[in-house]
């Protein structure tokens, strides 16, 4: 059931200025470019729950942004975690004509969504905006569907290349000098294997999901010089050598079994999470979990920097502000996402929910506050990329998942794993468009 929280009026405060009239005019929003927004009007803000904290954060700071700006009302609405039913969501507001003014949206539905028009343009707010320039790079590519801009990244999530020092040290590796490369990666997870003495794998020295792990390679093929999805001219393009070369050399690194094979989706089972595995690749809300359940692990965990082969390139998933494209209030939603996009919105979001900032100068603040993981967050969220903006991402999902599957488990050579995948996925595109 969905739980909706409708924001309280907030009592009007006097403030220079803004009464210019009889005692019940409201003041207009300022915007940048010297206009207003005339009020009263009332938007829609949909944001994904998740813990008590993140459910407060969002309410509440729609009741500051209201304390702030007495024209505009915010009416929230708290959707399930899960994309998959806040699609459902999106889907049953969309046909009832109720689809949301501001949308905290996954970056899937960027492709999903953004390529079907059903987010209003924001590059003429964007060009408006004096603090653009102060938003990174990589949070205003993400927004972006074929060169137009429709959705402001807030929310990084990348996934990070986590190792414990103190299996290094029983390795005779330094704990201090994380790999680097590729080759440094497969010597490493050799050495911080852990066998019994029937060669079963007793603490894997990487953790190589067996199943539902695009997450996890794709960054290996991008690394390797793969487009996996050109995006430029919505098709794949995973059948290549470089892809292949990518696959064979996790495949190698699973034949030579340096790993427990597990479900990537399912995090409660993640072999490092329970001391199983020396390096993994974690999502941010993974290590500070462990942390928490595990405080005595905070000065033996460590955080490689991004792998670089021919690309510098990890996996980074995202949130964005986007306004729907049937908005009557474009205007007003606007000045919430850049009430939201503020400095000291974006360090808010930092201390209490741990979310990377996405401005440039909050990066040294940023780093200054722990700067062993930090530093190594920034440049996972400045070298990251999500999942590909294009309309067909679950079947490309569905395809590439088999490939890697049957690639892994010896079923077939990568090759033709992926040549089969891809031929399968073009196909089936094809049959879609019709």
């Amino acid at each position: 059931m969905k739980k909706k929280i409708l924001s309280t009026s907030v009592v009007a405060v006097l403030l220079s200025g803004v009464i210019a009239g009889c005692s019940q005019s409201v003041a207009p929003t300022q915007k940048a470019d010297g206009k207003s927004v005339k009020g009263p009007v009332t938007i829609s803000f949909w944001f994904p729950g998740a813990d008590k904290a993140n459910d407060e954060y969002f309410t509440n700071v729609a009741k500051e942004f209201e304390n702030l700006n007495p024209n505009i009302k915010i009416e929230t609405t708290v959707l399930p975690a899960n994309a998959a039913d806040v699609d459902t969501k999106l889907n049953a507001a969309k046909l009832s004509g109720t689809f949301p003014d501001v949308l905290s949206a996954y970056l899937v539905f960027m492709g999903t969504r953004g390529t079907k028009n059903e987010f209003a343009p924001l590059d003429d707010y964007l060009k408006n905006w004096n603090e653009k320039d102060d938003i990174l790079e990589s949070a205003l590519a993400a927004g972006k569907v074929k060169d137009k801009s429709v959705g402001l990244a807030f929310f990084p999530a990348p996934e990070v290349l986590t190792y414990r020092k103190d299996y290094f040290q029983e390795a005779g590796l330094d704990p201090e000098k994380p790999p680097t490369t590729w080759e440094e990666l497969a010597q490493y997870a050799e050495k911080l294997t852990k066998r019994d003495a029937s060669g079963i794998v007793t603490r894997a020295g990487l953790d190589i999901p067996g199943i539902n792990a695009s997450v996890f390679f794709e960054p290996f093929l991008r690394q390797n010089g793969s487009k996996v999805i050109d995006e430029a001219k919505d098709v794949p393009s995973f059948n290549d050598p470089k892809s292949v070369e990518a696959f064979n050399f996790l495949v190698g690194m699973a034949n030579k079994k340096v790993n427990i094979p597990y479900n990537y989706q399912k995090k409660d089972d993640v072999p490092f999470m329970n001391g199983n595995a020396a390096m993994s690749y974690l999502q941010t809300t993974s290590i500070s979990n462990l942390l928490t359940n595990k405080p005595e692990l905070k000065d033996k965990l460590g955080f490689a920097p991004v792998l670089k082969r021919e690309n510098k390139v990890a996996f980074n998933g995202n949130r964005l502000f986007t306004i729907g494209a049937n908005s009557k209030n474009k205007d007003a939603s606007w000045e919430f996402i850049k009430f939201m996009m503020s400095k000291e919105q974006v360090w808010k979001r930092y201390k209490d929910l741990k979310i990377p900032v996405v401005r440039k100068s909050l990066e040294k603040q940023f780093m200054d506050e722990d700067p062993k993981f930090n530093s190594v967050l920034m440049d996972y969220v400045k070298n990251g990329k999500g999942k590909a903006t294009v309309t067909w991402s679950p079947l490309y999902d569905k395809y590439i998942h088999l490939a890697y599957e049957e690639a892994i488990s010896g079923k077939k050579p990568a090759a033709q794993a992926l040549k089969d995948a891809q031929e399968g996925l073009e196909k089936e595109i094809s049959t879609f468009a019709k």
